[in-house]
């Protein structure tokens, strides 16, 4: 009878960090996303601004300031939650009781 030998796989997972790269990765996506919304839209009420007939110019370029620094806006905006999410979300994988506690208050 001929000897077989098994080898296992000798890999370890660590779920932890596989759900923490899972989570960043979805987080990624969507802070890509909000920016590109956020993108489109600004580019396409710079166009509307540029191409309306009945503003001064003054009034399209205080219009495209404005419309700038909403942009801008919602760029950090996007940036502090989703900085904020993915903390909390590590600080609760990770188990930290302090990280708990803060994101426990901030819900409250």
């Amino acid at each position: 009878m001929p000897n077989i030998n098994c080898v296992e796989n000798q890999v370890s997972v660590n779920l932890t960090e596989s759900s923490i790269k899972f989570v960043t990765d979805r987080m990624n996506k969507a802070t890509d996303c909000l920016y590109h919304t956020s993108k489109e839209k600004y580019d396409l009420k710079a166009r509307l601004i540029e191409e309306a007939d009945d503003m001064t110019t003054k009034e399209k370029l205080d219009a495209l300031d404005q419309n700038y620094n909403r942009h801008n806006q919602e760029v950090w905006q996007g940036i502090v939650i989703f900085g904020l999410l993915s903390l909390s979300i590590i600080g609760i994988a990770a188990g930290k009781p302090s990280i708990v506690k803060n994101i426990r208050r901030l819900v409250a």
